[in-house]
């Protein structure tokens, strides 16, 4: 028995025993960190088990041999990824309009220059 030690001890004493914020190396950011890691974890591994049930079932895959879910998986990933280029791009050409980048400034010049150069 490798820890029969420690059933002389209280489940209280134990606790103050293994309290994390008497280590040495405590950080408050770090234990956060690792209970919301162990939830991701947990949640991941809930995913990757259902995953494989799916995979593994016969009405899974479509007649030419894909995964369907992997297959709608990435429909919504392009999807996605469509509208935020299309996002991407608006933003860009409202950014350059509001700078006046799409103004063109050197045109303008130029033809006020011609039509008022005599006047000067």
């Amino acid at each position: 028995m490798r820890f029969a030690q420690l059933e002389i001890f209280t489940s209280v004493e134990l606790a103050w025993m293994r309290d994390p914020t008497r280590h040495r190396n405590y950080s408050a950011a770090t234990e956060g960190f690792r209970r919301g890691h162990r939830v991701r974890r947990a949640f991941g591994k809930a995913l990757g088990h259902t995953a494989r049930l799916r995979r593994d079932s016969p009405e899974a895959r479509t007649p030419d041999g894909k995964l369907v879910w992997i297959e709608a998986a990435r429909a919504l990933f392009q999807e996605a990824n469509a509208r935020r280029a299309q996002a991407d791009a608006e933003y860009e050409r409202d950014r350059r309009r509001a700078a006046g980048e799409l103004f063109g400034w050197a045109r303008f010049t130029d033809r006020w220059r011609m039509k008022y150069a005599a006047a000067c």
